[in-house]
């Protein structure tokens, strides 16, 4: 008996602990909907994005920032701005605080902003960022968001064309949106995409639901440098 003494103490000791942390983030109401994405920030702040239309009781449409202890932040996005009146399936956080949201949507920020839209750290849409073709980015959805060491910006989702531009599933911005040159795959790409992440050697990886037959691959390929 002496010898269980000491394990059970330690249990008793230490699973409240867990408990206490795990019931202080979010103990509120949470997300009346789905969460499809989120990006912690390096403050410990947390951007969510999916299908819902209020977090812990306030209202916010799709998109939402939550600080470290799990309670809404008021100033990013406040209700007199919009969030995306779509779901929000991707973001990104960039060096700056930014984030990129892709999803579903037709309007965000108070702009027409077609699938893609930036919000800047405090919050505010960011009007000179996709602001191409009015502001329609796609014909269909961007469901997955990477960016490149060159400060490049990978969009993968279900379209043919960007701003524009023929884009199968596949498209490469800029800082500013605007569609640059790359990856040549894409041309060839059977499908939709729904994953997909810089490789520290250089170049992609994307992923999803597709064909290839310049690399014969299936629903998972490398994207050259």
């Amino acid at each position: 008996m002496k010898r269980l003494l000491l394990p059970i103490l330690l249990i008793l000791s230490v699973s409240p602990v867990f408990s206490q942390n795990e019931v202080a983030f979010g103990s509120g109401e949470g997300v009346n909907g789905e969460v499809f994405a989120l990006a912690v920030q390096p403050d410990g702040k947390v951007v969510i994005g999916g299908a819902f239309s209020a977090v812990n009781g306030i209202p916010r449409q799709n998109l939402a920032r939550l600080n470290a202890d799990g309670s809404v932040d008021t100033s990013f996005i406040p209700q007199a701005v919009e969030g995306p009146n779509g779901p929000v399936l991707a973001l990104l956080l960039l060096s700056d605080g930014s984030v990129i949201a892709g999803g579903n949507f037709s309007y965000a920020g108070n702009l027409v902003r077609s699938d893609l839209v930036k919000f800047r750290a405090d919050g505010s849409a960011d009007a000179g960022f996709g602001a191409q073709e009015g502001g329609v980015a796609t014909n269909g959805s961007v469901a997955a968001l990477a960016s490149m060491p060159d400060g490049s910006i990978l969009v993968g989702g279900n379209f043919n064309t960007f701003y524009g531009r023929p884009r199968r599933g596949i498209a490469k911005l800029g800082a500013d949106g605007s569609v640059v040159e790359g990856p040549q795959a894409s041309s060839l790409l059977n499908g939709s995409v729904a994953a997909m992440g810089a490789s520290p050697a250089g170049g992609a990886f994307v992923a999803g639901r597709f064909t290839n037959p310049s690399q014969n691959a299936r629903n998972i390929l490398r994207l050259p440098r």
